[in-house]
Parts: C-alpha cells; sequence; structure tokens
C-alpha cells in the first residue's frame, strides 16, 4: 500500500493564543533553526494551552423498541461536550515538528507487516492507486469494511464493532512513554523528546472563556475586550496579552487561573492527553501499536480474520465459530493497554446470504442483542454510513444534521433581513434564495479554487490601523452533495444519491415557512 505524508507544522497559524503569533514567511529560518535544535526544545519552556469545549448534540432514541428520536429525555440532554486544547504557534510548530518525526517512524514500523498496515487508517495520508494524487477517505475505508463483509458473509460471518471508552484522556502514560522510546530505539526518551512528551502529558492550560470580559446574566459568555486586543494590535503583536510577562503577571495576581491535567485513572495516577495538538493523533496510534500486532497475529493471521481500526473505532470480522475467541482476544490486548471497551457501544453484528421473494440471494444482517434478543435488517454503522448488506446508505443521522442546518440558515437570513427592513424601511426584505441555495446545491467538481474577498488590519501611511479588502484563492472544498455522489460512486450504490433528491423541496417549504413568519 502506497502512503505519504505532507509536512504540515511549518505553517501560519491564524488563530488568537496567549502569545504572539509567528509569520512563518518572515521567521523560516528562525523557527527551523530553533525547532530543529534539540538542545532549544529541550529548555523550551512551554506555555498553557487554551481549552475549549464543542458542543455535539446526538439525536438518540428515547425508547428501545420505538424508532422516535429526540436530542433529550425527560430533561436530559444528550449533548456531548468535547475538550478541545490548542498551543502557542511556538508550541504547535515543536509539537508538529516532532509529531511527524514519529509519523514517519510510526509508518515504518507499519510496513514491516504487510497485513498491519492495511488495519490502521486513521490519521494517516494513504494514496488511492485508482486516482493519482488523491488519498483515500472514511468513504473507501467504510467501503473496504463493507465489501470484506459482502465476501465472508457467503458462509456466514460475525462482525464485532467496539469502541474505547475515553480513549485520549485514559492513556497510560508509562505505557506511552515506553511505546514512544521504542519507536525511536532508545532505552529511554532523549532529554528534547522527553521534553515535547512531559508537554503532551503533563499540560497546563487555561479556559478560553476566562479570557473574555464578563459573564451575563443568562449564562452566556461575552466576547473578548476588543479595546485591549486592538492596543496591543497597534504595537504589531497579534495575541490576548502584550508579552509573556504581562501573561505571568496577569496569573500572578489571579487575573487569570491556570489549571493542570485533571484526567485521572482509578488509581488517581495522572492519565491521557489532550485532543487538538498536532502530536496527539500520533501518539494515539502509537499508543495502541501493541494492540494492533495482537490482533493482526492472532486474529487476521491465526483466525483468517479480518480488522480494522479508526481511532478508537474497532472493528473485527470473523468466522460465526470464533466469536467467542475475537472477545477474549480483544478483551486481552485492550486490558494490557490499560485502557476500556466502552460497553454500551460494544455491537455484535451476524450477516449471511439469504434468498428473499425468490430474488437472488442477498446479504443480511442481524444484531445481536445482550438479551438475546435479534434484531434481523439492523443496520451496521461505521464511519458515517449505515450497512445493511443488500444497500449502504449515508447515516440517517448525518443527514438530518445537514437538513437542519440547511433550515437554520434559512431561517437565520430571514430573520436578518427582517431586522434589517425594521431598522431601515428602505432596505430589502429578499432572502436571497439563490445565493443561500448555492450552499447546498450541487457543484463543479473539477474546480480547484475559488475566488474570496477578505478583510485584514494593515498600518496606512499615518501609521494607525486600518482594514483592507484582498481577494484570495482558496482550495476549493465540496459540499454535502459531492460528498454523496463520491461515496455513491465508490460504493457503487445509486440508494445513497437518493438519499439526497429532497433537499430542493426541504429548502422551498424552508423558505415558504419563514417567508409567511416574517411577512417578506
Amino acid at each position: 500500500m502506497k502512503f505519504k505524508n505532507k509536512s504540515t507544522w511549518l505553517k501560519n497559524r491564524g488563530y488568537l493564543h496567549l502569545t504572539n503569533q509567528i509569520d512563518v514567511n518572515k521567521s523560516r529560518g528562525e523557527i527551523l533553526g530553533k525547532v530543529k535544535n534539540p538542545e532549544f526544545v529541550e529548555n523550551h519552556s512551554f506555555f498553557p494551552l487554551i481549552h475549549t469545549n464543542i458542543k455535539e448534540r446526538r439525536y438518540k432514541r428515547i425508547q428501545k423498541d420505538k424508532p422516535a428520536r429526540a436530542h433529550s429525555d425527560n430533561g436530559e440532554s444528550f449533548t456531548k461536550l468535547r475538550p478541545l486544547h490548542y498551543a502557542t504557534h511556538i508550541d504547535s510548530m515543536i509539537f508538529g515538528y516532532y509529531g511527524e518525526m514519529l509519523q514517519d517512524k510510526y509508518i515504518n514500523e507499519l510496513s514491516k507487516a504487510p497485513k498491519l498496515i492495511d488495519c490502521v487508517t486513521a490519521y494517516r495520508r494513504i494514496e488511492d492507486p485508482h486516482k493519482e494524487g488523491k488519498y483515500k477517505s472514511t468513504i473507501h475505508f467504510a467501503h473496504e469494511v463493507f465489501s470484506k463483509i459482502e465476501e465472508m458473509s457467503v458462509d456466514g460471518c460475525c462482525v464485532l464493532k467496539f469502541d474505547i471508552e475515553k480513549f485520549f484522556s485514559s492513556m497510560d502514560h508509562i505505557i506511552l512513554k515506553k511505546a514512544w522510546a521504542d519507536l525511536i530505539e532508545k532505552p529511554t526518551l532523549p532529554p528534547d523528546h522527553y521534553n515535547v512528551f512531559r508537554a503532551a502529558t503533563k499540560f497546563s492550560f487555561v479556559l478560553k472563556d476566562d479570557l473574555r470580559v464578563t459573564q451575563t446574566g443568562n449564562g452566556k459568555k461575552k466576547g473578548f475586550d476588543e479595546k485591549k486586543l486592538a492596543d496591543i494590535r497597534k504595537k504589531n503583536i497579534s495575541a490576548f496579552f502584550e508579552s509573556p510577562k504581562f501573561l505571568k503577571n496577569a496569573i500572578a495576581n489571579k487575573e487569570l487561573k491556570v489549571y493542570k491535567n485533571s484526567f485521572r485513572n482509578k488509581e488517581n495516577l495522572m492519565v491521557g492527553i489532550p485532543q487538538g495538538l498536532p502530536i496527539s493523533a500520533t501518539l494515539a496510534n502509537l499508543y495502541l501499536l501493541h494492540f494492533d500486532k495482537k490482533i493482526v497475529e492472532k486474529v487476521v493471521d491465526k483466525l483468517n480474520g479480518f480488522y480494522r481500526r479508526y481511532s478508537d473505532d474497532i472493528i473485527v470480522i470473523c468466522k460465526l465459530e470464533d466469536e467467542e475467541k475475537v472477545k477474549i482476544i480483544v478483551a486481552e490486548a485492550i486490558g494490557q493497554s490499560k485502557v476500556e471497551i466502552s460497553i454500551p457501544k460494544t455491537e455484535i453484528y451476524h450477516f449471511s446470504k439469504e434468498i428473499i421473494d425468490s430474488k437472488p440471494s442477498q446479504t443480511v444482517g442481524y444484531l445481536i442483542q445482550s438479551e438475546g434478543k435479534i434484531k434481523r435488517d439492523y443496520p451496521l454503522t461505521y464511519l458515517g454510513f449505515e450497512y445493511y448488506g443488500h444497500r449502504t446508505l449515508i447515516k440517517s443521522a448525518n443527514l438530518a444534521k445537514f437538513y437542519r442546518r440547511m433550515i437554520f440558515a434559512v431561517k437565520s437570513r430571514a430573520r436578518r433581513a427582517k431586522i434589517a427592513n425594521q431598522k431601515n424601511s428602505e432596505l430589502s426584505t429578499a432572502i436571497f434564495k439563490r445565493r443561500l441555495y448555492h450552499l447546498y446545491t450541487n457543484i463543479n467538481l473539477d474546480k480547484k479554487e475559488i475566488p474570496r474577498r477578505f478583510k485584514k488590519l494593515v498600518t496606512n501611511r499615518f501609521g494607525d490601523y486600518v482594514y483592507q479588502s484582498e481577494l484570495s484563492k482558496k482550495k476549493f472544498q465540496s459540499n454535502y452533495f459531492s460528498y454523496g455522489e463520491r461515496a455513491a460512486e465508490i460504493m457503487n450504490e445509486d440508494a445513497i444519491v437518493k438519499q439526497t433528491k429532497r433537499h430542493r423541496t426541504i429548502f422551498n417549504q424552508a423558505i415558504k415557512i419563514q417567508k409567511s413568519k416574517y411577512d417578506l
């Protein structure tokens, strides 16, 4: 299998942090001289990370035996908070450089066993052998799994799906440190590597919300102190603080609180790494290297099974008679890694070929529940798709989320149009249907770049900061419909295209409802 890693750590980062942004174009030589210097990295003091949470709304069944779904049940929200941490610009470059260094060695280690390198699919750039210059996506990875089920279902097969409980926040530091040292073929970590390891495990952070102005009465946070940030920008500094000295003073005066890694295991020992660092993904794969080797050895080689791992999402396909063996093998191997399998998320399916209504045999799946119940034709959900055996669809919850975003965009545009018209009756109340619809319609997949205008702060001849409009060409990103088209093509599944055919009807209905609501 071909693979390629593109260096991405040496780049400009646009986000605001505790220390000043770095212009890579102007400081390239200086950055390389620091980041690639082991002595500099060994003595470098990493700054606190900034911590924030991303809310992910879950759409779950509120009753096990009924199809009804909702975002909450009896007042309990199904919203999940995903914690993210991100580092200062120089710290990110150090994490990125060492992450790339480890990734190269990790790929080389996987390459020693052809079956092993096929099994780990997340956080890697794997070339698509059918399209030069293109890389495989989750569509390809899901299709490979479904194709294997189709192949093995002739004699009947079992699919076991596992999920690791709180993977990033439960990694054992001793295991991670040993795996790191083994990978670089050292008895222990060299000082520079150890300092990076320590920064990724015994990390400190500040809350992004603590950098905001004050808290309002409804519990929501206000924005940032724009006057303070503007004054700092006038000194050609783009950061929350004018200098590290000002940051230290804010911490010393208790104006800003610094937190320590709070991830703990059952023995109350510090564990885990933060999500969001440029090195986090590589460390996640490295952490499970021993686990991957065990599963390949005992399941793929000895039982002629099939194994794929996408981060903490694990799938094993085996013969029906090997189901209990696989459960034991996975349990023992994951136990040695000192992480736990999420029991509620563990799923077992049996797939077989059946003749239905005198039609040619087709693959049919059965969900095997812990209570002994069996659900026929229940989809296996994997990487955003639902596999029924005889057909594959985009995950219904993902499709519903897309339509909710479409409707929300229509609502927002209609509300803004009405408010603007109330303030100035001469302003049009048009929703700009064509412009809004363009966001959700099919696009030219051959288009590589799109022109976009953006504003940035520059100094004029008087030394004052003013906004200047510039035209740039950004890499074109496809929308949800082109994603569906690619999935339908790769999986040879027309049913996926049919799923999105109602988007025009739903869009027009939303327009009609909002026009009526706001009398537009």
